[in-house]
């Protein structure tokens, strides 16, 4: 890779931890791929790079974005290598040394394309939207994930990930990085459930008066979580399904829900509010899935209120 065409890829660093690298250095320890080969196989994703950047590169200037789509060939490359060859580092030498480096760059992005899609939908679309009656206030959409969660469906659609886990509400969060291998796809496609499935519980609620609570959701740190605590004070207080948070409710339900002495949840109440939910849903017909994750989502919700952030101080 020293020609001036493939410059900018001759810098780039392959994931040591991707198939494809792993790939290349078991191929190298067989003597089945010698430098000179290997030379070969980076030059062609080297060009695959030059037709991404070609295609979705508008500043050449910016070499970041350069950067990140010649990352985006490797890994692409890694994925279609890793499933063409069902994970098998014998077979995927033979099929690297056998076939054209795009038929792996292309089942690569089959793969990836309707993760990136779905990413993409909820970043834009998993959003409560005030009702008709209020157009003529200038109201936000109330967007259904938190700050952490926009930040990773936004990087997904970009062929990155911020997270090395499925979370109920991501709260651990990493530095972005290109997915690379199938178990990263995993652990995407299921925080993409996550997530669907909270936008299908929220879907379920009695939101007619969400726009009218006092004070306002605040859409700028995690209003789902706000909502649903709301919901469980109200039911545990005064046994309603209310939405509208007074001043003390939270904390007065603080003190029913969890003990300080243990330091622990109740579990008589805790149980009370978890089986509330999973016969709301059952009733409203919704799948297990749906309902498994919401209540889970309840239950990680609850035991916010242990050691609360700032956010919740300020309700408490």
């Amino acid at each position: 890779m020293q020609t001036s065409k493939f410059s900018l890829v001759s810098g780039a660093t392959i994931d040591g931890h991707s198939f494809l690298a792993r790939t290349l250095m078991h191929g190298d320890s067989l003597g089945r791929i010698d430098p000179e080969l290997s030379e070969s196989l980076s030059e062609d994703i080297a060009a695959l790079a030059h037709k991404l950047i070609t295609m979705k590169v508008t500043d050449l200037s910016d070499e970041t974005d350069l950067r990140a789509q010649i990352q985006t060939a490797f890994a692409l490359t890694s994925l279609g290598l890793e499933y063409g060859s069902k994970g098998n580092l014998d077979k995927a030498v033979s099929v690297l040394i056998a076939n054209p480096i795009i038929k792996f760059f292309q089942i690569g992005n089959t793969l990836t394309d309707k993760l990136l899609n779905r990413a993409s939908y909820l970043l834009n679309q998993a959003v409560i939207e005030p009702p008709e009656s209020l157009v003529h206030i200038d109201l936000d959409n109330i967007r259904i994930y938190n700050h952490a969660e926009a930040e990773f469906l936004d990087e997904v659609s970009n062929h990155n990930t911020t997270i090395t886990s499925a979370q109920v509400i991501i709260k651990e969060k990493y530095q972005p990085r290109t997915f690379s291998q199938l178990s990263d796809m995993e652990i995407i496609r299921q925080q993409l459930d996550f997530i669907e499935a909270r936008w299908a519980y929220v879907k379920a609620l009695p939101l007619d008066d969400l726009f009218s609570v006092d004070p306002p959701l605040n859409i700028a740190i995690d209003p789902i979580q706000t909502l649903t605590l709301s919901l469980m004070a109200n039911l545990t207080l005064y046994y309603q399904p209310s939405l509208q948070l007074e001043r003390e409710t939270l904390g007065d339900f603080r003190d029913i829900i969890y003990n300080e002495d243990d330091e622990e949840i109740r579990n008589a109440p805790r149980q009370r509010l978890l089986d509330w939910i999973e016969q709301y849903l059952i009733q409203d017909n919704h799948s297990e899935e749906t309902i498994s994750y919401t209540v889970a989502y309840w239950d990680a919700c609850m035991r916010e209120i242990v050691n609360p952030n700032q956010d919740i101080q300020r309700l408490l």
